[in-house]
């Protein structure tokens, strides 16, 4: 499922070695990218205390999206007509994802949002098989059953566990599946920066419109809630996304998830590090599962041309 549409996916032995020189250091920064990803949980989980989930986001997608611009005010010049309207859906997956992740935080541990979102790298597969029509494998499947157990013991296993909170934050992990889906049937090293502008800008929009329906836009009252918006929105947002995209212009939509299983691994520890107890054992056994079925979506057995392949492997 790689993204660059300038590759061939014909013929798996014609550049072999270009395409696993140019997956290493995509996939080193999208590792680098997943660790700042996994601080958000417990940066946004003390800030949604301030600031209603949809005005926090603004902030973010908003300091983002105008960081992206500055930076290349001529990057949208030459985006094609259909690479805009791809990047308009892939901001409205970012903002349909980010609004019930954060919105679910408020109801549920930084920690268990973390395990909760990873399953994203499950649904990439999955959507990936209804939206392109390729096939789930064994590999698929078992671990799509390995996460279920995963997160039914992770939601057994914490202090006063909230439903609302976990389908809130399931909610969005299914939209962040068809971002990590759609990016790299889509991105390319050539429009990556254009695509995360877009997406970026598309997704600040929807979430001012939201919440301008649900009381309006409030501005930050703290200097930690601004450090907090800054953060997310410059390093988490603006250059993350801008990794993300450029990694997975050289990695399929599932080695590119597989990666980000260390997202809710980095936001447990940190979120332990710094004193949130509310996982117990059963619910770290859970948490681990999860990890485990996301692992094992990518490191199972597999067929040529199901959906656990990479394409530029592929066919």
């Amino acid at each position: 499922m790689s993204g660059a549409p300038t590759q061939d996916h014909t013929d798996p032995t014609r550049h072999p070695e270009p395409a696993r020189r140019a997956a290493v250091p995509a996939t080193a920064a999208l590792l680098a990218a997943t660790a700042v990803w996994g601080s958000t949980f417990v940066v946004t989980k003390d800030s949604v205390d301030e600031l209603a989930p949809a005005s926090f986001l603004t902030w973010r997608f908003g300091i983002a999206a105008a960081a992206l611009l500055l930076v290349r005010p001529t990057t949208l010049r030459d985006l094609a007509r259909t690479d805009l309207w791809r990047a308009s859906g892939l901001g409205v997956f970012l903002a349909a994802g980010f609004l019930l992740q954060t919105t679910g935080l408020l109801h549920t541990l930084a920690g268990v949002s973390g395990f909760l979102t990873g399953a994203a790298v499950i649904l990439t597969p999955l959507v990936a098989a209804l939206l392109f029509s390729e096939r789930v494998g064994r590999s698929g499947w078992l671990a799509v059953g390995l996460s279920a157990l995963g997160l039914a013991a992770l939601t057994g296993g914490v202090s006063a566990p909230s439903a609302l909170g976990a389908l809130l934050t399931l909610g969005g992990a299914a939209f962040f599946a068809l971002h990590i889906t759609g990016l790299s049937q889509w991105a390319s090293r050539e429009n990556a920066y254009a695509l995360t502008a877009v997406s970026v800008t598309t997704a600040a929009l929807l979430c001012a419109l939201v919440a301008g329906l649900t009381g309006g836009v409030t501005a930050p009252a703290t200097s930690s809630t601004w450090s907090a918006v800054v953060y997310l929105g410059v390093v988490a947002t603006c250059i993350g996304f801008g990794v993300q995209a450029w990694a997975q212009s050289a990695l399929s939509a599932t080695t590119a998830a597989v990666v980000m299983t260390m997202e809710p691994v980095f936001a447990a520890g940190l979120a332990f590090a710094l004193g949130e107890r509310g996982i117990g054992p059963w619910g770290w056994v859970g948490g681990m599962l999860v990890v485990a079925g996301m692992a094992f979506s990518e490191l199972g057995p597999r067929r040529c041309c199901d959906a656990m392949s990479p394409r530029i492997e592929c066919c």
